[in-house]
């Protein structure tokens, strides 16, 4: 979600900052980005095979215990999925404290739920090896978001707190970050968007990347300052910066760039129209993508598409395909694979269908479509998708795939 909300806070003091914090460094990494002929829509998407292009391995059925709602969170590239158990809620309450867990098969195992004196739902999830990390919040506001960063590793019963909003804000009134991806870890570190009051952007705050292991053995700091979408791959962090969150962008550029050991070099610069932004990214260790929202067709954007774009590139010889879609990629939701990228417009008004690009051929196959929860997560060759809800009361089914299409 993107808010336009200015708040007021204490300055974050005592972080250790590292990384870029600047804009500079223009040199591309591996050369300048270029793109292959045509450009890609789900017109000509087709239905997958079972057998052939992927092999179920389970289904996650969204019933918890007491009435609860469980749903996938993410996925782990060893087939399990991290989940969430949310519990109905009672009278006069918004929300209900929920429960993080992983689901192999049909067993189901539970990290410790957090206490404290307001229940805090879960938001946020990343997972690679054996880490998994999340937010939660105690927030129902429409605007204003707190968080508090947790860390686990499979088999551990109690998370690790990183952080805590309100110890570094003294405020629990923090607009939403910029983007829907704002959580990433490479297994020994958790990457998360936070933002904070600024002078200098025109909106009123900032967004900074955060940085501490998994573990919190060492302090927090700042990864990366007017920065934003953290995608962690084994060559280094990925990130975007444009004038939503760096006031030195100017409004119609964006850049997709890569910090790895203090190094910070550009990946991939882009240009935008009036009104849109970068809003969606994924990466695996072969593959990006990123979403580019549409606007809506205004007096200074007449006769814009209302359909955004998707710019799937292969890291290694940097080159990309871009893929119309029939969304307005407002929160599109995005998952990169080894050979593959998928996605679904989440939440969204639009295309709700899910689908699958195959990065080397450029074929595309339709999953499915579940309007209002069109999501899917992938891990290496592991994908899930929802399914559409048995009832418009249920919870939304989960499907979990080894996936084969080329």
């Amino acid at each position: 979600m993107n808010h336009a909300t200015r708040f007021t806070a204490a300055a974050l003091v005592g972080l250790v900052m590292t990384g870029c914090q600047g804009a500079s460094g223009t040199e591309a990494m591996g050369g300048v980005a270029s793109t292959k002929s045509g450009t890609l829509t789900t017109q000509s998407a087709q239905i997958p095979v079972v057998g052939r292009d992927y092999t179920t391995l389970y289904t996650v059925e969204p019933h918890g215990k007491s009435g609860a709602r469980v749903g996938v969170a993410t996925i782990r590239d060893d087939g399990s999925a991290v989940i969430e158990n949310v519990p109905l809620a009672g009278p006069g309450e918004f929300l209900t404290q929920s429960q993080v867990g992983i689901q192999r098969g049909q067993s189901r195992t539970w990290f410790a739920p957090q206490t404290g004196s307001q229940p805090r739902q879960a938001i946020q999830f990343a997972a690679h090896g054996q880490s998994i990390v999340w937010l939660e919040t105690k927030s129902t506001d429409l605007f204003y978001q707190d968080w508090k960063a947790y860390a686990a590793r499979v088999g551990q019963r109690q998370p690790t707190l990183l952080a805590d909003s309100f110890a570094l804000t003294k405020t629990d009134a923090i607009p939403y970050p910029p983007g829907v991806t704002t959580l990433s870890t490479d297994g020994v570190n958790a990457w998360w968007v936070m933002v904070y009051p600024t002078k200098k952007a025109p909106r009123g705050w900032g967004a900074r990347i955060m940085v501490r292991d998994v573990g919190a053995h060492g302090p927090l700091k700042i990864a990366v300052d007017r920065a934003m979408l953290p995608t962690a791959i084994p060559q280094g962090l990925i990130y975007v910066r444009e004038k939503m969150v760096d006031p030195g962008m100017t409004s119609n550029q964006y850049q997709i760039r890569l910090l790895k050991g203090g190094v910070d070099a550009l990946i991939s610069p882009g240009s935008l129209i009036k009104d849109e932004s970068v809003l969606s990214i994924c990466a695996s260790k072969t593959v990006l993508a990123w979403a580019v929202h549409s606007p809506s067709t205004t007096r200074q954007n007449p006769g814009i598409s209302t359909g955004g774009r998707l710019h799937v590139m292969t890291l290694a010889t940097k080159v990309q395909r871009i893929v119309t879609l029939d969304d307005a990629a407002w929160g599109l939701s995005l998952g990169c694979g080894t050979t593959f990228v998928a996605w679904g417009n989440g939440s969204g008004n639009g295309d709700p269908g899910q689908y699958v690009l195959s990065v080397a051929s450029g074929k595309i196959w339709k999953l499915g479509s579940s309007r209002g929860i069109s999501v899917v997560h992938v891990a290496s060759d592991i994908l899930a998708w929802t399914l559409p809800p048995k009832s418009a009361q249920e919870a939304a089914p989960w499907k979990v795939v080894k996936w084969h299409g080329v």
